[in-house]
C-alpha cells in the first residue's frame, strides 16, 4: 500500500504564466467597466455637494433675515463659483461685508447661468437674491454644471425660501 508524506505533493506549486495573464486580464475588464462609473459618481457628488452648500446659504440668509426683521441677500459671483451671504445696510444699501464669509462651489463645478424670473438671465457678472424680513425669497432657476457636462437645475421657491434641485437643464418649477 503506497503512502505519502505528509505536506509534500508530485505537482509542481505555483501559478503559469499563462493563469496570471488570463487573471490580469479579467481585473483589466472589470476596472475597465467600473472606472467610468464611478467617475461618473465622483462628478455628481461634486454637484450635490454645491447644491447643499447652496441650500445653506438660502436657508441662512433667509432665517437671518427673518430674526434680525431686515433684507438679506445672497450674491452669486458666477465668474468665480463663489457666493455670500449678507445683510444689508438701509444707508447705501449696499451689503454689510464685514460679516460675510465666501464660499465656493465643490471641486470643478460652475454656474452656467441664474434665471431670476420672470425672464432674466444673466451667464457672467454677479445675481443678488433678496430675502426679506417676513421670509419671502425672490425666485431663481439656478443652473450648476460639473466635469462631464453634468448639470444640475436649482430651484429658490419664492414663498418657503427652499432649494429644490433637479438633474439636467429645466426651465420650469419642479
Amino acid at each position: 500500500m503506497p503512502t505519502y508524506r505528509v505536506g509534500r505533493s508530485n505537482e509542481s506549486q505555483g501559478f503559469t504564466l499563462v493563469e496570471l495573464a488570463v487573471v490580469l486580464m479579467i481585473l483589466a475588464v472589470v476596472v475597465g467597466l467600473v472606472l467610468p462609473e464611478a467617475s461618473s459618481f465622483l462628478f455628481r457628488s461634486d454637484l450635490k455637494a454645491s447644491s447643499r452648500r447652496l441650500a445653506g446659504a438660502v436657508s441662512y440668509a433667509r432665517s437671518q433675515a427673518m430674526i434680525e426683521g431686515r433684507p438679506w441677500e445672497l450674491t452669486l459671483d458666477l465668474d468665480t463659483a463663489s457666493f455670500w451671504a449678507a445683510a444689508l445696510v438701509k444707508e447705501d444699501s449696499s451689503s454689510d461685508l464685514d460679516t460675510v464669509r465666501k464660499r465656493t462651489l465643490a471641486g470643478e463645478v460652475r454656474f452656467m447661468d441664474v434665471q431670476k424670473l420672470p425672464d432674466e438671465t444673466k451667464r457672467a457678472g454677479r445675481v443678488v437674491l433678496l430675502f426679506h424680513p417676513k421670509g419671502l425669497v425672490e425666485p431663481a432657476v439656478i443652473h450648476l454644471v460639473g466635469p462631464g457636462k453634468q448639470i444640475q437645475t436649482l430651484f429658490v421657491k419664492a414663498f418657503n425660501g427652499r432649494l429644490v434641485a433637479r438633474d439636467g437643464y429645466l426651465e420650469e418649477s419642479g
